[in-house]
């Protein structure tokens, strides 16, 4: 074989292969046009720099909800503790009464006064019942105030100079004390009880008993005329 006849068959294998390259590439092109679709291409990850949130419950309310619901929260204890004081204060004005009827009913000289004496154990009684009824249905915790110690104070210091006295002195000095007391009584509920009780029940049981301490004033008055002309 001469050199003119081997770079011949070369040239030929060399044709031969580019030819088939080409039918292959061709063919690989015709079948992704018949099935509709294109190469696909990969692109780059990115990391997520967003942090995903998990909540679990009710979401965060906002600022002024939480602001809102803790301001409700602070007037409801305000009128507990006020409605504590209220009842607190008005179990106390009836024990009162009680512990000077009590003292009256066994020392008094007049019969006169000791049925108004048995009237107050009666009714102030029943008033600490019902009082108390209401505390415990209504689930309030009594209280005592300044307000309440003092009157506490004066009426021990009034029992004391009560006991020192017998006969009419006593007759007259426990009803003219009776007859102040109930009338401080009214004051107390229409100025400072009823304004400053919150709970419905409360109000009611305090409008409800106001009459009773009236009907006291009247019976106190009548008593102490009475008195006055023996």
């Amino acid at each position: 074989m001469n050199a003119r006849h081997a770079m011949r068959l070369a040239a030929v294998a060399i044709s031969a292969s580019l030819v088939g390259a080409c039918h292959f590439h061709s063919r690989a092109w015709l079948a992704a046009q018949q099935k509709g679709s294109r190469p696909e291409v990969e692109t780059p990850a990115h990391a997520d720099t967003q942090p995903v949130v998990r909540q679990s419950g009710e979401p965060a309310a906002p600022v002024s909800s939480r602001k809102q619901r803790k301001a409700a929260q602070a007037a409801r204890a305000l009128a507990a503790a006020n409605d504590g004081r209220t009842a607190g204060m008005f179990l106390m004005e009836n024990d009162i009464e009680l512990s000077f009827a009590q003292i009256a009913y066994l020392n008094a000289s007049s019969d006169d006064v000791k049925v108004y004496a048995r009237r107050m154990l009666n009714d102030h009684t029943q008033m600490v019942d019902s009082t108390r009824a209401l505390i415990a249905a209504q689930d309030l915790d009594p209280a005592d105030d300044i307000t309440a110690r003092d009157l506490r104070d004066a009426s021990t210091l009034e029992r004391d100079s009560l006991r020192a006295l017998t006969g009419r002195a006593f007759d007259s000095t426990y009803v003219a004390l009776e007859l102040q007391r109930h009338r401080d009584m009214l004051s107390i509920i229409d100025d400072v009880l009823l304004p400053r009780a919150r709970n419905a029940q409360l109000r009611d049981m305090l409008a409800s008993m106001r009459p009773i301490v009236a009907a006291h004033v009247a019976h106190a008055q009548q008593l102490r005329a009475t008195l006055a002309k023996r």
